[in-house]
């Protein structure tokens, strides 16, 4: 009976799991991120009072939101983490697919989603906030 042939692996390759572990050492922790307590009671607020998929919406779709997806990612800016406009309510399907895309795409990408969704892109709401911190 017919065989597979060994694969062949570098020993300077690693598996999925060691990058991922390797990530998240450089990434830091949740709440080092500042995905707090306090964080948690916003996020819950921003959902009771927005609590559909947004970006379902943009497709005609009426979806329940389970986590608030930060528009343009915040990698530690604090003023950005907690500028609320900037909050979108979202499905885990859409944060986990379409806007992880996109993310990739660049800034232009999600300026130009901010603007399907009736929201400042993030230069323009730098300069109306006075800079807006880091």
């Amino acid at each position: 009976m017919p065989t597979m042939p060994p694969t062949f692996r570098s020993r300077f390759q690693c598996t999925k799991a060691e990058r991922d572990k390797a990530s998240d050492a450089r990434r830091g922790s949740a709440s080092s991120r500042g995905y707090n307590r306090a964080w948690a009671e916003a996020s819950r607020g921003h959902l009771r009072s927005d609590p559909f998929c947004r970006y379902c919406a943009l497709i005609g779709e009426v979806t329940p939101a389970t986590l608030v997806d930060h528009l343009y990612p915040h990698k530690g800016d604090r003023w950005l983490f907690w500028f609320k406009p900037f909050w979108v309510s979202s499905c885990k399907d859409c944060h986990d697919g379409f806007k992880q895309r996109l993310e990739r795409k660049g800034l232009a990408a999600l300026d130009l989603l901010a603007q399907q969704l009736g929201l400042p892109t993030l230069a323009e709401a730098r300069r109306a906030d006075g800079g807006g911190g880091g």
